[in-house]
């Protein structure tokens, strides 16, 4: 079995998975066709090259023709989305020899933009389902946006981001800074809980909304430490000065990927406040450094979470949940354990049997 992988950039958060598949004993092969290198921007955040031990990398070319043999099985990345992939994923003909799949998050579907996308996107799958094999879609947001748009005819599977390989998981252990620590308590129990926010500062993210939740329990202990960078930065610092808890928000800009594992050794909980996330990365970044993850429920990453970890649906209900895990304390080594070992579901090897598992399901009822 040939897996010919069709993406945007060749993403360092892809290289557990594909590397954990070209190691599979059921595939043959495994092909990364990009359509750029990696931007400067990207490297500017702190994005690296990945490293794709046994993956072949390959650009795609201008009016390239995927292969069309039994042996092949082609994940297209978006929904109709990337020009140069969905071109060469229109030059297979109507019927193939090939498996063709699509991969993607679950866009933007809130207000009349987000109507307006859906519209767009049941038009798009008017042309592209009846082509398509299967939709691999990213968390249960993915799985009921593409279910709604799509017919019933193509098999909507749950996905997710597998980003990290299960022996550098086991090699990373907990973070060193805890390392002798008493399971009892990392720190004083007079110390402030520490939340730690990552990633962009702009409204879909929901800053405002985690401010608005804070502001009802700025009495208790707790700090919040914010990495990123973004327009509304400037907004949100007045609405932590006008609530009166500005004193307990450490901004802390935009730092290198590789500075973040210091934040998230000393965070107790990571928040994705989101007003639409089709992922959020922050979730497998904090579990694997043994950290407890809250979502929104319009995260695709929230599916990967236990429920006492997924924020309530209505943000009125967010101060008590937060209040309750202040009141739980801060995490000890035991819970920072417990919580390590929930990556182990998004592991490259968790992805590979997952994707193998589809790949045999899907097969069998096209039989």
């Amino acid at each position: 079995m040939h897996l010919v992988f069709w993406q945007p950039i060749p993403s360092f958060h892809q290289e557990g998975f594909l590397c954990a598949l070209a190691q599979a004993d059921w595939v043959d092969s495994v092909t990364l066709k990009y359509e750029s290198e990696l931007p400067a921007d990207r490297r500017q955040s702190g994005w690296r090259d990945g490293n794709f031990q046994g993956v072949k990398l390959e650009q795609i070319r201008v009016l390239e023709v995927p292969e069309d043999t039994d042996a092949h099985i082609h994940i297209f990345t978006g929904f109709q989305t990337h020009p140069m992939i969905w071109a060469a994923f229109h030059r297979l003909p109507r019927v193939a020899q090939c498996r063709r799949f699509a991969f993607a998050e679950a866009p933007e579907s809130i207000g009349l933009k987000g109507i307006l996308r859906r519209v767009k996107y049941q038009v798009a799958s008017r042309r592209i389902a009846p082509r398509l094999d299967g939709m691999l879609a990213l968390g249960q947001l993915g799985v009921d946006f593409y279910r709604s748009v799509l017919p019933n005819s193509v098999l909507v599977h749950e996905f997710a981001y597998y980003d990290m390989r299960l022996s550098a998981l086991s090699q990373s252990g907990l973070p060193n800074t805890f390392v002798g620590q008493a399971t009892t308590s990392l720190q004083p129990p007079a110390e402030s809980f520490r939340f730690l926010y990552v990633g962009q500062l702009i409204r879909r993210k929901g800053l405002y909304r985690l401010f608005k939740a804070l502001a009802k329990i700025a009495h208790l202990q707790w700090v919040l430490t914010v990495v990123g960078q973004g327009p509304s930065a400037v907004k949100l610092r007045r609405i932590a000065e006008r609530q009166g808890f500005a004193h307990k928000i450490e901004w802390m800009g935009m730092r290198p990927q590789a500075e973040l594992n210091i934040y998230y050794s000393k965070a107790d909980a990571v928040i994705l406040p989101s007003v639409w996330d089709g992922w959020g990365m922050t979730v497998n970044e904090a579990l694997r450094f043994g950290v407890q993850a809250f979502a929104s429920s319009t995260c695709g990453a929230a599916s990967a979470l236990p429920s006492e970890m997924q924020l309530p649906k209505h943000v009125r209900n967010w101060a008590p949940f937060f209040e309750s895990k202040i009141l739980q304390g801060r995490l000890t080594l035991e819970d920072r354990a417990a919580y390590q070992k929930l990556a182990t579901a998004l592991t490259g090897e968790a992805g590979a049997e997952c994707l193998r598992h589809i790949l045999l399901t899907s097969h069998a009822e096209s039989l």
